[in-house]
């Protein structure tokens, strides 16, 4: 696992890039973005919400994701708290959404475009991949959507 140190390096590096993008999809670019940088990483996408279920936007991961889904795993709790969870393993979570097996810890951090209710999704094949460094960063990064 990266020192706290080179994951914020990581980061700021990330940081930077998504600042000097004028790109249109800057939700396809960050998945990207972040999904190739971090080796642990199986899932790195948003999903937004319609109506009463999940759909995906943009990802990166070697699956496909699942989509449409329901309020009750990470991602739609996440969003219905309006709180990010960090989930030290998922298997631990009431109500979560098996799209990959090898996922054994989750970030989930919600968030607003124009009126519309989305959510980064970060999965790892590890337990306890993140911490707060993880969940600062990434906070800083979607408000450079």
């Amino acid at each position: 696992m990266l020192s706290s140190k080179n994951k914020e390096k990581k980061y700021i590096k990330c940081i930077e890039s998504v600042k000097s993008k004028s790109e249109s999809n800057k939700l396809k670019f960050i998945s990207k973005l972040l999904f190739e940088s971090f080796d642990s990483w199986i899932f790195c996408g948003f999903y937004f919400q319609e109506n009463d279920k999940l759909l995906i936007s943009e990802y990166s991961a070697n699956k496909i994701p699942c989509s449409p889904i329901e309020f009750n795993g990470v991602c739609g709790t996440a969003i219905l708290k309006n709180k990010i969870l960090n989930i030290d393993d998922v298997n631990t979570f009431q109500g979560h959404i098996v799209c990959d097996k090898d996922s054994k810890s989750e970030l989930c951090i919600p968030f607003n475009i124009n009126g519309i209710k989305y959510v980064l999704d970060v999965d790892s094949n590890i337990y306890n991949a993140f911490c707060e460094i993880d969940e600062k960063y990434l906070v800083r990064i979607i408000k450079e959507i």
